[in-house]
């Protein structure tokens, strides 16, 4: 079965999802992944995809245009490999979570050490609190480390103190996935 990568996006309402969702149910896919989120009154998101033998991507590219004219969303799609299709995502081991002043480069140097450290961001999301003076900029990030939440937490100490913000780095416990 053909699996595809959908990208979504528009103006965040009411009945985004759905209207999606109905869309690939009455091409018989299957969502099997999928990220979403609404940021500053916009929507997106991204999901994998499987669709049956007979519908293939021109029964869908046909339905999503429709969708795209009936709602004014915008809809890419790709196909994904079948080697894509059976690749396991990895799973996080810890999450890490920043909070101060906003300033520009904080998710440059966090992931930096991430990526220098071996890890792989799996999810990461941004929200500033408030505004003005007032205003704390938040990030959390699910990272896969390979056991090494240690060792992360140990290189991040440094990104704290020379960004003057807080980073903390959590284990997840499996018990609670």
């Amino acid at each position: 079965m053909p699996y595809v990568l959908l990208s979504v996006s528009g103006h965040d309402r009411p009945g985004i999802v759905r209207d999606v969702a109905e869309a690939l149910l009455h091409l018989d896919a299957n969502i099997e992944d999928s990220s979403m989120a609404a940021l500053r009154g916009r929507f997106t998101m991204m999901l994998i995809v499987r669709l049956p033998e007979q519908a293939g991507l021109g029964g869908l590219k046909g339905a999503l245009a429709e969708l795209e004219q009936r709602t004014g969303l915008t809809i890419q799609s790709q196909p994904v490999s079948d080697e894509e299709a059976g690749a396991e995502s990895a799973d996080p081991d810890c999450v890490v979570t920043v909070h101060g002043a906003d300033r520009m480069g904080i998710v440059h140097a966090v992931t930096e050490v991430v990526a220098a450290s071996g890890g792989s961001v799996v999810d990461l999301s941004t929200r500033m609190h408030g505004s003005g003076e007032q205003a704390v900029y938040m990030m959390a990030l699910e990272v896969h480390t390979g056991g090494r939440c240690q060792a992360l937490r140990d290189a991040l100490g440094p990104v704290a103190s020379r960004l003057g913000v807080d980073i903390a780095v959590h284990d997840i416990d499996e018990a609670v996935l």
